[in-house]
C-alpha cells in the first residue's frame, strides 16, 4: 500500500501545485495519514551476532514493575 499511497500523494501534489487547490488538500490529507502510519520510533539498535541472546518484555503503562 506504500507505494500506491506515495504515487497518488505526489499526484495530488503536483496538480494542487498546477492551481487545483482540491488536489492540493487531496494531497496533505495523504501525507497526513502516511506520516501517522509512520510513528514507530526506534528503542533500540544493536548487531546481533551468532551466540548472542537477548530477551524482548513489554507491559502495558501502569503495570507493576514498569
Amino acid at each position: 500500500m506504500d507505494p500506491l499511497f506515495r504515487f497518488l500523494e505526489r499526484k495530488a501534489f503536483h496538480r494542487g501545485a498546477r492551481g487545483r487547490s482540491v488536489f492540493l488538500v487531496i494531497g496533505a490529507a495523504l501525507w497526513m495519514a502516511n506520516r501517522a502510519r509512520h510513528t514507530d520510533r526506534l528503542v533500540y539498535r544493536t548487531k546481533v551476532r551468532p551466540g548472542d541472546r537477548f530477551v524482548i518484555t513489554s507491559s502495558a503503562p501502569g503495570a507493576p514493575g514498569s
